[in-house]
């Protein structure tokens, strides 16, 4: 089953769409229900969402920020997102369509709606798994034909191989995603983008990538970025908020947040240390 987030401050909102949306008959789990963006950013930041279904008018955190805050992370570069809300505004679909939302579903909402979306998302997601699987196919009997073939050579040619004699798969192209991940390192950095720019599928550079690092692409991002802002804040000159923004970083507690988790200390502390 695909997983689903639902974001909707309103109590009564969140429990009828909970409650009514056949999610089981739809091949879909709703993993958690929650009543503002900053409980629904920490979802998807812990959890694998497929589908976010978001209010657009939430306090502190709307649903337009919580999505372009989710797709900045890196983490959720194929999520699919259907925003709810009670204002038909141009401005607000304009937002929507530019965070390449699935649907814009209207308040008071009508199920028949909502559904007819989550439908189509759930055929879109077969498709791209269908896919993907083709894909996966294809370049492992490639792979396969090229290890046959080369497998006197890899007597004579050791640095192609690990101790194991297998082929190390893609080096050159991971050492590439790599350079491409620290000159953007400043900017929105998807592994959508990245895939994008190499010719590939997300799901499956991804599943090579960790496979060649050991980490998911997120996770190596992250820490790309947490070197780098631990380097930068060896400067005295640069400002903590313009490390931040070096590094990626658009929401200043969410960086001192993620500095913490990797160092054991504030960005603050981190400086008074050096």
């Amino acid at each position: 089953m695909y997983k689903v987030l639902i974001a909707d401050d309103e109590v009564l909102d969140l429990e009828g769409m909970r409650t009514f949306i056949p999610w089981t008959e739809l091949g879909l789990e709703v993993v958690a229900a929650v009543h503002n963006g900053f409980a629904a950013y920490d979802v998807l930041m812990e959890k694998e969402i497929d589908i976010l279904v978001s209010d657009i008018h939430m306090p502190s955190m709307s649903g337009l920020e919580l999505a372009r805050k989710a797709l900045d992370s890196g983490r959720c570069s194929d999520l699919r997102i259907v925003f709810v809300s009670g204002y038909q505004d141009f401005h607000y679909v304009k937002q929507a369509l530019s965070l390449k939302a699935y649907s814009y579903v209207l308040k008071p909402m009508d199920d028949n709606e909502l559904i007819k979306a989550l439908v189509a998302i759930t055929k879109d997601l077969n498709q791209e798994r269908e896919r993907q699987a083709k894909e996966q196919q294809l370049r492992d009997t490639y792979l396969q034909a090229i290890q046959h073939q080369n497998k006197e050579t890899a007597a004579i040619v050791p640095p192609l191989f690990n101790a194991g004699g297998e082929l190390k798969k893609n080096t050159k192209l991971i050492h590439e995603m790599i350079q491409y991940m620290k000159q953007h390192m400043n900017q929105s950095l998807t592994l959508k983008e990245v895939a994008d720019h190499f010719c590939f599928s997300p799901n499956y550079l991804g599943l090579m990538f960790k496979e060649e690092t050991g980490k998911t692409f997120s996770e190596y991002v992250i820490s790309l970025r947490m070197e780098k802002a631990g380097e930068l804040l060896k400067d005295p000159k640069v400002k903590i908020y313009e490390v931040a923004d070096l590094v990626g970083y658009r929401y200043m507690p969410y960086f001192s947040r993620q500095f913490k988790e990797t160092f054991g200390m504030t960005p603050i502390e981190f400086r008074r240390k050096i």
